[in-house]
């Protein structure tokens, strides 16, 4: 690809990923105003993201949102607990934070993941570790972003989070691939540097499938138009990336153990939701003490660990 055409096939892509708005149902606006009062006059924007948004008429459907803020200390407050979250989501974002809420009789669960925009704009395009730019290089809606200025922020952070992807992934090809190939890979290297207990290649294969034509259009934009459905994916810039994936994984798991179990301490019962959830999709249990379970975030480092070495996350 030539610096010269780079503006224009910059331009396709924000052009794709603004097209992929849709009007969420009432229940989801009922959450997004509940997590607003929560954390009032902090919140600039939301990305929703993963199964629910796949599925919008499940309401069973847990859902899944970023929540793009513009201070960790505002958000948070000042209690102590307040600001021990705002220093704990400044070194590992993002807070991960539960919510239920009902609207016209319709139960909705909610997991949302606090982060500041400008962290987020950092993640999508300079962060070592994949899990935002791999997470939001797939599909996903930007929804009430406070003004235009924040809107297209976050829609040139997600631009920029594809493309770090496609860079990161490229060097893994040495021929010609198709979209489902190039892009399984890179999803499927992306889920391996984070704590999913479902099959990391399924999972990418699934995604791929489901959006295909989104793919398509993607892969043409970045690497040209293709030859019989396989594009140059081997010419895109980049340089070797083995190596990077393998620290990637090294890394990213025990970070991912240690976030996974704060967000236990942002609920009543939350260490015990996380146990459950563990358990449903690995088979692995762990019983906690009483000091466990009043102190999470303490305790986090040396659960991660025993779940780890019982293989609930591989």
């Amino acid at each position: 690809m030539t610096g010269k055409n780079t503006g224009a096939k910059s331009d396709q892509l924000l052009d794709l990923i603004r097209s992929e708005q849709l009007d969420p149902p009432a229940r989801v606006h009922a959450v997004m105003n509940a997590i607003r009062t929560r954390h009032s006059g902090r919140v600039l924007g939301f990305v929703y993201y993963g199964s629910s948004l796949r599925d919008l008429d499940d309401a069973g459907k847990m859902l899944d949102f970023y929540v793009l803020v513009d201070s960790y200390r505002k958000t948070h407050g000042s209690t102590l607990s307040g600001r021990w979250r705002a220093l704990t989501n400044r070194l590992i974002p993002p807070a991960v934070y539960y919510l239920e809420q009902e609207n016209d009789g319709v139960l909705s669960t909610c997991k949302y993941s606090i982060i500041t925009l400008d962290e987020f704009e950092r993640r999508c395009s300079d962060s070592f570790l994949s899990q935002v730019w791999g997470r939001f290089s797939q599909p996903c809606a930007l929804l009430d972003a406070s003004n235009p200025a924040i809107e297209d922020r976050i829609l040139q952070a997600r631009v920029a989070a594809v493309r770090k992807l496609a860079r990161e992934t490229a060097p893994l090809f040495d021929a010609p691939a198709t979209a489902p190939e190039f892009w399984g890979r890179a999803f499927y290297e992306s889920y391996r540097t984070e704590l999913r207990p479902e099959s990391d290649d399924g999972r990418a294969q699934e995604i791929v499938a489901r959006y295909q034509a989104r793919y398509d259009t993607v892969s043409e934009t970045l690497f040209g138009a293709s030859d019989n459905g396989q594009y140059a994916v081997e010419t895109y810039p980049g340089n070797g990336s083995k190596f990077r994936w393998f620290m990637r994984r090294m890394i990213g798991r025990p970070i991912a153990a240690i976030r996974v179990l704060n967000s236990a301490a942002t609920f009543d019962g939350g260490l015990d939701y996380v146990l459950r959830k563990v358990e449903r999709h690995s088979g692995v249990s762990l019983e906690v003490t009483k000091a466990q379970r009043k102190h999470p975030v303490l305790w986090s480092p040396v659960l991660g660990w025993k779940l780890w070495r019982r293989g609930a996350f591989r």
